[in-house]
């Protein structure tokens, strides 16, 4: 049986395989899955080395300094989540881990250098980083949570759905 790779996945190195089934576990379950009682963990939708989304919520994982411990934010508590691009951020709001010149924090992330399609290391460009990176809006917060994603697309799909169903009034 062969997964579908999203777009994104071949800019973007990493654990494909356990990321792929997370997200084939997504598709596969539908928009009407739900955690049951007999579940002792919420159910998982998405998830790579540095974020989690289930249904109770994110989990930025390697976000506190300057122990890398996770950082859970209740889908009640997120007012808006885009990527980098989306958000506006600019080149020196950006920072491997902490916060740079701007209101955002951002977990730790050391991997500067990717994979580029043809197999070959490269660094990143902005557009790259501005698109492979999250900034989440916590509500009656000043301070915004960053975070790289592995496949931003599908991260941005399953936050977007889950969105709407925990908020009413969201688009």
């Amino acid at each position: 049986m062969s997964q579908h790779t999203p777009e994104s996945a071949e800019l973007l190195p990493l654990d494909r395989q356990r990321t792929q089934s997370t997200i084939s576990a997504f598709s596969d379950a539908g928009a009407g899955a739900h955690t049951t009682a007999a579940d002792s963990e919420p159910q998982v939708l998405y998830e790579d080395n540095y974020i989690q989304v289930s249904q109770d919520g994110l989990i930025i994982k390697r976000y506190y300094f300057p122990v890398p411990t996770s950082k859970f934010i209740p889908w009640s508590k997120i007012q808006t989540v885009q990527t980098a691009k989306e958000a506006d951020v600019r080149w020196y709001a950006l920072k491997a881990w902490g916060m740079g010149l701007g209101n955002i924090w951002w977990s730790q992330k050391f991997q500067i250098v990717n994979f580029k399609k043809n197999g070959q290391l490269g660094v990143n460009s902005l557009a790259d980083i501005m698109d492979s990176n999250i900034v989440v809006k916590i509500r009656d917060q000043w301070v915004r949570c960053g975070c790289y994603v592995e496949y931003p697309q599908e991260v941005m799909r399953t936050v977007r759905r889950m969105l709407v169903r925990t908020h009413p009034h969201a688009e």
